[in-house]
């Protein structure tokens, strides 16, 4: 069984890889196109759950490094109490987590993997990390440092609060500007409505049924792994 550093500093090593890459991705798209650039890229949903894993893994590592598990054996009844509702929420907020990076990376490579492939040139090391890596490392970390407490699986239906948001959001952000961080969302561009609406479905319907799959999976690592939350 893995001490409870080193779960936080495995989550704090993730997180801050993220801020690094994404520290990099707006350094990047300001010093080539400017504002616009980076507000495009703040706006995507890439930087957005990125973002938001940073804050995540910083959260989760802060619970390991206070003891995770240990602290129950060492607690009274109702110290006990307040861990098990503490572990309850980090669980949840790691499923979540996973979920949502998991999603995102699927949809980059299902979108932009057949033009990534015919022009590799795409595919920078920043990419990469926020596409690939991050959301690899989620996964790794789920697994492997599984939750104290099983997080329910109605959680799943949590995932959707992000993409839900998201697309209220670039919306509202696309009625007043008229930019759209994806084009396949403009409701005004070349393939008209129906696609952003097909496109929105699809995002949707992803984000859930990877939400179903995670939590799915959780419950059942649970029974066959024992680590530090």
């Amino acid at each position: 069984m893995a001490s409870h550093q080193v779960v936080a500093f495995s989550r704090w090593v993730i997180a801050a890889t993220g801020a690094v890459t994404v520290g990099i991705a707006i350094h990047t798209a300001q010093t080539a196109s400017g504002f616009e650039a980076t507000a495009d890229f703040l706006s995507s949903v890439t930087a957005q759950t990125n973002i938001l894993s940073i804050v995540a893994f910083a959260i989760a590592g802060a619970h390991a490094w206070r003891g995770g598990r240990r602290a129950v054996g060492r607690a009274g009844g109702r110290g006990q109490g307040a861990h098990a509702r503490r572990a309850a929420r980090i669980a949840l907020m790691r499923g979540v987590n996973v979920a949502t990076l998991v999603s995102m990376s699927l949809l980059f490579l299902g979108i932009y993997g057949p033009v990534v492939i015919t022009d590799p040139a795409q595919l920078n090391p920043t990419s990469v990390l926020l596409h690939v890596v991050i959301p690899a490392l989620a996964v790794v970390e789920w697994i492997v440092f599984s939750p104290e407490r099983r997080a329910p699986v109605g959680g799943a239906l949590l995932v959707l609060v992000f993409p839900v948001l998201w697309f209220v959001f670039t919306n509202v952000r696309g009625a007043f500007t008229g930019q759209y961080v994806y084009e396949f969302l403009d409701p005004v561009g070349p393939a008209g409505p129906a696609r952003a609406v097909a496109m929105t479905v699809l995002i949707i319907s992803c984000f859930f049924l990877v939400g179903v799959a995670v939590f799915f999976t959780q419950r059942s690592h649970e029974r066959r792994l024992r680590a530090i939350d």
